[in-house]
């Protein structure tokens, strides 16, 4: 069986939202059921498969789900009719919508809720200088560092380095 080329594919948006919640930890389990309940309630059987859910990332607290393009606002409608979520109050607020992942995280997930589970981070710890990496370019990294208070001093969100830098750290 071939694949559809890129042009034949639906199109997607990715969606990053916050859960606000009494009871202290969420799984995606529970996350998933409750949306899926959600927006079969709302748009029946035919709705819910139209948008395609994907969960992408979820920490507990924020996360990313992938949805088709021309469903995006279905979506955004059925994720804020969650009320609960294994019988503890909770609310779903659409922090953003992005056409990538990578834009997604950098546009709309704040510093502190990248998680170290993060499907696009990698830790790097050296003696001078430890963080997350949160993007590449070729030879250029973008990094979250463990001490924020040096984004607070450089007014940043990240740190730019490069592959240099990573080995004049080693040495």
């Amino acid at each position: 069986m071939k694949i559809l080329p890129s042009s034949l594919r639906d199109k997607k948006r990715y969606l990053v939202f916050e859960v606000a919640c009494e009871s202290e930890q969420i799984d995606r389990k529970a996350l998933l059921d409750e949306i899926f309940f959600a927006t079969q309630m709302l748009m029946g059987d035919s709705g819910s498969s139209y948008i395609g859910y994907r969960l992408i990332d979820f920490n507990g607290a924020t996360g990313i789900v992938r949805v088709n393009l021309n469903a995006v606002e279905d979506a955004r409608a059925a994720m804020s009719t969650v009320c609960s979520i294994k019988g503890s109050r909770a609310a779903i607020r659409v922090l953003g919508i992005s056409g990538t992942i990578r834009g997604a995280i950098e546009k709309y997930m704040p510093l502190k809720n990248i998680s170290s589970t993060n499907i696009l981070s990698k830790p790097i710890s050296r003696e001078n200088m430890s963080g997350t990496v949160v993007r590449e370019r070729g030879e250029e990294f973008e990094m979250v560092p463990d001490d924020k208070e040096v984004l607070k001093r450089a007014n940043v969100h990240y740190v730019g380095l490069t592959s240099f830098d990573l080995r004049s750290l080693k040495e």
